[in-house]
């Protein structure tokens, strides 16, 4: 949708004449009043101000009439000197500051025709009308820029999901073409085939479920005094199998003063442990090890798990947390859907902590620290 200058400017004239008008009609009441006062009670109030200080010999010299009269064109006089400037002076900072509004008021109806329209790429230079308008403009190119953000991302995820969603896809239509022509026998291992990537197609869609609801606050956390031990104790009591048959040395070490339970939802923080725990798993190599440390201190209890794999590379590692990342030599390149680390990130957060991750580089091992604040 497009939108012309001129029209925009319409949309802001009406109020600029209101304001006009409503200036004008306060100028013209004020001048009303100040005029009635000067003719009508000025002269008689003068008057009085001589008499209440023995002046009446000198009034009734003059004259009432004409002492009244004498005022009357004094005042005027004044007025008409000093007020008509004043006057001038006040309508052209009227029209100096409508215009400057109008401009302003110009540039936000553009500005939100544009984001309307899908294009975010808005700045609003601050107006210089006060700290209220600039904060305004500062909020709008702020939203833009956010708007834009949520979009690319949008965009990218559908385009991940789609890749994503390709392979399983394309295998199932691969054995399913195969056995209408008789090429593939439908036996047991076919179906194995076909169920083994239907289940990749359910835990891809539950993953983004999970996603979801984290990064938009719906995640319900039942929240408990857990002791972190104990929560440890149970995700690498699930993988100590897998580590066993890989032959990867599995370990736990405290730090800090004597722990305590910390508020947390258990089955939450277990999805977390269990997804950097199966992250380490995947991108560690027989011989290797993986160690989760626990660092108590009064105000934090930072859980970190750390292996002796791939590593990361430096300019792959601020990606790490990102839906469906892949680096082509690094972390989330497993058979896993690329939405565990955005998922324990994202509950981490909902927990109030967070989640960062740490690697010297490629073929030095990584580290992922897990903080929950205490009260």
């Amino acid at each position: 949708m497009s939108i012309t200058l001129p029209t925009v400017a319409r949309s802001w004239q009406p109020l600029t004449m209101r304001l006009m008008l409503a200036q004008t009609l306060v100028l013209v009441v004020g001048l009303a009043l100040v005029l009635w006062a000067v003719v009508g009670l000025g002269p008689q109030m003068f008057h009085d101000l001589l008499v209440a200080n023995h002046h009446a010999h000198e009034a009734a010299m003059v004259g009432q009439a004409h002492m009244q009269e004498a005022f009357r064109t004094a005042g005027l006089s004044g007025l008409l000197i000093g007020g008509l400037p004043a006057l001038g002076i006040a309508v052209v900072l009227s029209l100096y500051l409508y215009r400057t509004i109008g401009r302003s008021l110009t540039g936000f109806s553009t500005a939100a025709h544009q984001v309307a329209a899908g294009d975010y790429q808005v700045h609003l230079a601050p107006p210089r009308l006060g700290p209220e308008f600039d904060a305004l403009a500062s909020a709008f190119t702020d939203m833009a820029a956010r708007l834009q953000a949520v979009d690319t991302t949008r965009r990218q995820m559908l385009a991940d999901l789609a890749h994503e969603m390709r392979t399983p896809l394309a295998s199932i239509k691969v054995h399913l073409e195969g056995v209408e022509d008789g090429v593939v026998d439908f036996d047991q291992d076919t179906t194995s085939v076909l169920y083994s990537q239907i289940s990749r197609l359910e835990r891809l869609a539950e993953d983004i479920r999970q996603l979801t609801q984290a990064e938009e606050g719906l995640t319900r956390l039942h929240l408990a005094a857990q002791h972190p031990a104990t929560v440890i104790a149970e995700a690498l009591a699930a993988i100590q199998q897998q580590a066993t048959t890989q032959e990867i040395t599995l370990a736990a070490t405290t730090s800090g003063p004597a722990p305590g339970p910390v508020p947390m939802d258990r089955g939450r923080i277990g999805q977390v442990l269990a997804n950097l725990l199966a992250n380490a798993l995947r991108h560690t190599p027989a011989g290797g090890t993986i160690t989760v440390h626990t660092d108590y201190t009064p105000e934090a209890v930072t859980i970190t798990v750390t292996d002796t794999g791939e590593g990361i590379a430096a300019e792959n590692l601020p990606h790490v947390f990102n839906r469906f990342y892949r680096a082509r030599t690094g972390r989330e390149a497993g058979p896993g859907s690329g939405l565990g680390l955005a998922i324990s990130r994202a509950l981490a957060q909902a927990h109030g902590g967070t989640l960062h991750a740490h690697s010297p580089g490629p073929g030095r091992g990584a580290s992922f620290a897990l903080r929950l604040p205490r009260p």
